[in-house]
């Protein structure tokens, strides 16, 4: 008899989790709580123009021969650059972000900021963002690309509160030579080249699966692996949830807490507004945004105007797991307490910020671990 595995939610990680399982023989059935697969991953179209809530490029290992080969079994790519430029608090032009050498020539206190780089305490105690950000481009860049921004990203009066992989994805020094040093290591950025981006991926992982849309799973007995779905019971072999993993024991620790996003959307009469090579623009003073995207040069769409998304801190979803040790404490104690069979992943399950290609490898992984 063949083996059953729920998915609850159907976003990437379920949808992918999905393939997976279905690959190595399960019966998978995906409960989904809107109409749609793909979550924030999903594409819309605005009077013409494709958007994603939020842009979501495919950042890949170069040389990752087996990842490649896995999304290219469902899409086509073309290669993107990724490069932002921000508005810094207080400042009266553009710069690059993370800031870099050239850049610091241009600045008004371009011989403080320089000084309180090369004077930098390399054994300094390192506690959160704040001391991060401060020791390691100094008070200056610190104030002028970090404090507002992060506090309006968070909701937050004081960096000091952010606590928890404070360094993210950074070097000590986050000051780069030149705009290709985005992310640091090898890696490279690509992009659907079909208009509906992965949509298709979506459809085509989720074939021959059991998926019920407009579906809220209404309670979770994770030692039974079962959902409570309009009133009755599902029970299966493996259990996976997208959701917060607060609610798998019923909020037994408290609830977790996140950060969401709202988007507003507007078309604007000019071919396009960001210069090359960047298409994103971060606002990091008092201004109630913190991020705009020009879609079309994410997805490709040929248009005599342009699409932007304005991206607002809200508490109306929850996309961010908040970076302090309190709450990833908490996380990791309902992690604990899940039993063998029962898996929380995705960025909100593994309360944990991931890129797709991570998702993938978690993924993976987790399949193949199973009997």
């Amino acid at each position: 008899m063949r083996k059953k595995a729920i998915i609850v939610g159907g976003g990437f990680t379920g949808c992918t989790m999905a393939y997976m399982l279905k690959e190595k023989g399960y019966d998978v059935t995906i409960y989904e709580g809107s109409d749609i697969l793909g979550g924030g991953c999903r594409t819309f179209f605005y009077r013409g123009h494709p958007y994603t809530y939020g842009p979501h490029h495919l950042i890949m290992k170069t040389g990752d021969q087996e990842a490649a080969d896995y999304f290219n079994k469902f899409l086509k790519f073309r290669n993107l650059d990724h490069h932002v430029l921000t508005y810094p608090n207080g400042g009266d032009q553009f710069y690059n972000y993370p800031p870099i050498r050239s850049d610091i020539e241009k600045m008004p206190h371009k011989d403080k900021i320089k000084e309180e780089i090369a004077n930098r305490d390399e054994n300094a105690k390192i506690e959160n963002l704040e001391d991060y950000w401060k020791n390691s481009v100094g008070e200056t860049l610190y104030g002028m690309f970090v404090e507002q921004y992060s506090k309006k990203m968070w909701g937050i009066e004081n960096n000091q509160e952010l606590d928890q992989d404070i360094a993210f994805s950074l070097k000590k020094e986050p000051i780069r030579d030149g705009v290709k040093e985005y992310f640091e290591g090898a890696k490279y950025i690509i992009y659907p080249e079909n208009l509906d981006g992965y949509n298709p991926y979506f459809e085509k992982t989720t074939e021959n699966c059991n998926v019920q849309f407009n579906t809220k799973v209404e309670k979770f007995d994770v030692q039974r692996k079962a959902v409570l779905v309009n009133g009755e019971w599902d029970e299966a072999d493996i259990l996976v949830s997208t959701t917060s993993p607060d609610k798998l024991l019923d909020y037994k620790y408290g609830e977790l807490k996140y950060k969401g996003r709202d988007f507003l959307k507007i078309i604007l009469p000019i071919e396009k507004i960001t210069p090359d090579p960047y298409y994103f623009l971060y606002y990091a003073g008092d201004e109630p945004y913190t991020r705009i995207c020009e879609y079309k040069l994410l997805t490709g769409y040929e248009s005599k105007e342009t699409l932007i998304g304005i991206e607002f801190p809200s508490e109306n979803n929850k996309l961010y797991p908040y970076p302090t040790k309190a709450e990833v404490d908490r996380a990791n104690r309902y992690f604990a307490e899940l039993p063998e069979g029962v898996l929380s992943m995705g960025r909100q399950g593994a309360y944990k910020y991931k890129d797709m290609y991570e998702i993938y490898n978690d993924c993976k992984d987790a399949v193949a671990k199973l009997d």
